[in-house]
């Protein structure tokens, strides 16, 4: 799993049947110090309302062809993150 920040909205006229009714969310992983990571970028399924601006729990999962494709999900909206200093 990752912390990750909603950038952006992915709008899809067609989609592949298990992801229709889906919205689908553009997330980039957030490094220690919650700071967005350059080129860890996903497209991601929200399963869970999330918006924009928002840290979410995301996770990597085998998706519509398991030998070929990875997808995204968001599990989680996180409403603080504790760390010891």
């Amino acid at each position: 799993m990752i912390l990750a920040k909603v950038v952006g909205h992915v709008v899809a006229t067609q989609k592949y049947d298990e992801l229709r009714g889906s919205n689908l969310l553009l997330i980039v992983k957030l490094d220690d110090d919650l700071q967005p990571m350059k080129d860890q970028t996903w497209v991601a399924v929200d399963s869970v309302g999330a918006g924009m601006r928002d840290i979410v729990l995301a996770e990597e999962y085998l998706a519509l062809n398991k030998e070929r494709y990875k997808a995204m999900s968001v599990v989680a909206i996180v409403e603080n993150v504790f760390r010891d200093a």
